[in-house]
């Protein structure tokens, strides 16, 4: 599907495995990374998050204006059908400054 200048992919047409669970087989193998993060001054909880699959509103986003907006859609928003994973998608979003 593309929408504007931006094209989204299924990862899963050339990836053996789902997003989810690729990024959950990460642990702690980026120290560089990590010590980057840390000197940056993010949280412990900031830093396990960017090593997780992100959440995207894809019932939210409707047209294409909505890609100009600049703070972050209600919390509610967040919530897929697909998917019913609100503790992670309220971690990440608590910590959307991140």
């Amino acid at each position: 599907m593309k929408v504007c200048q931006l094209k989204y992919i299924d990862s899963m047409q050339f990836m053996n495995s789902s997003l989810a669970s690729l990024t959950k087989n990460l642990g702690n193998n980026y120290p560089i990374t990590t010590e980057y993060f840390k000197k940056q001054s993010y949280s412990s909880e900031q830093i396990s998050l960017a090593y997780h699959k992100g959440i995207f509103p894809h019932e939210y986003i409707d047209s294409h204006d909505q890609f100009k907006e600049t703070e972050l859609p209600l919390i509610h928003e967040f919530h897929s059908i697909l998917e019913d994973d609100q503790d992670q998608d309220q971690a990440i979003y608590k910590n959307g400054d991140a």
